[in-house]
């Protein structure tokens, strides 16, 4: 069963008040499952970028006597909007955010998902795991300070997004590297190199973005275009709509065919890989800043077959002394 270590209730006593040792494992858990641990569970591995999120009690990893004894309660106590004036505030703006749970809902890969973590709870993750990540997660490049791997400002559904990409591309047997580039620059959420020697660099859209960001990352990727861009969306609707602010802007050079599309959420992904070939091959159009484009659920759904998920979820066969 998951417990938080006892360096976080210490900090929680430093800076918070009212953590109590089951809300801080249950904060635990949750922030393991975003830093992309393998969590073992009843012999199965579980992992953010091979699976639909489980249950808060599966990545808790406890009975149902422990669930309904410890947590449950508390789980309830935490979907509830946050009342204390002394919990964390907003570190960019310097404005409280009092009034969110630190837990709610939200469907991640068709499934309802009843504990994704808040910005008030992301921000307080952040806080109280500063450093303790740093074994568990050998494949990040942790800084001492930070409790989450990349940008923590992400939800959990893009950080989903940019997991499973990278997973489909590490079995591919590519190079991959999460969150390129110096903080606050305008680069992908994921670079990999393909046997072939291709550089592809991709990017997630989700809808905690400003409408400014889609305009930067292209400006950014029009200037690489030796790489390939691979543009994921949460929906199709996402994805056409931004297709259609990109061909409209006035400050990026990008000119789509048959764009814009009046319908965003009628067309196919197919569809619009289709136009972006077009873009890319006739000379009427231009668009260096995207190759490819996809949705999170439909990239998931394509690259993972029973078997697939049948073989990453399996322990390898191993002995620990």
């Amino acid at each position: 069963m998951v417990r938080a270590p006892p360096e976080t209730q210490t900090q929680a006593d430093d800076v918070f008040e009212d953590w109590s040792p089951p809300a801080l494992d249950i904060l635990w858990a949750i922030a393991q499952w975003y830093n992309g641990a393998v969590l073992e569970r009843d012999d199965q591995r579980y992992h953010i970028g091979w699976h639909r999120p489980p249950d808060l009690q599966t990545l808790l990893g406890c009975s149902d006597t422990e669930w309904e004894q410890r947590y449950e309660d508390v789980f309830t106590d935490l979907q509830s909007p946050a009342t204390s004036p002394t919990l964390v505030d907003d570190r960019h703006s310097g404005q409280s955010e009092e009034s969110q749970p630190w837990l709610t809902e939200q469907y991640i890969l068709r499934r309802k998902v009843r504990w994704t973590p808040t910005r008030s709870a992301r921000t307080a993750m952040d806080t109280l795991f500063a450093g303790l990540f740093d074994d568990d997660l050998p494949q990040h490049q942790h800084e001492p300070d930070i409790g989450l791997v990349g940008d923590w400002d992400e939800s959990l559904f893009h950080r989903t997004g940019v997991a499973v990409v990278a997973a489909v591309w590490r079995q591919q047997g590519r190079s991959v590297e999460l969150y390129p580039g110096e903080q606050g620059q305008a680069q992908p959420d994921i670079r990999s190199t393909a046997l072939d020697g291709t550089t592809w660099e991709a990017e997630v859209l989700t809808d905690h973005h400003d409408r400014t960001m889609p305009r930067s990352k292209f400006a950014t990727f029009a200037e690489r275009p030796e790489r390939q861009h691979l543009w994921i969306f949460e929906n199709r609707q996402t994805a056409f709509e931004t297709l259609n602010r990109l061909h409209e802007a006035s400050d990026v050079d990008c000119r789509i065919a048959n764009a814009p599309f009046d319908t965003p959420e009628n067309y196919s992904i197919q569809v619009g890989n289709r136009y972006l070939d077009q873009s890319h091959t006739d000379a009427d159009y231009h668009c260096p800043g995207i190759d490819r484009i996809d949705t999170i659920t439909g990239w998931y759904g394509r690259h993972y077959d029973a078997a697939a998920r049948t073989r990453l979820a399996t322990p390898p066969a191993t002995t620990h002394s």
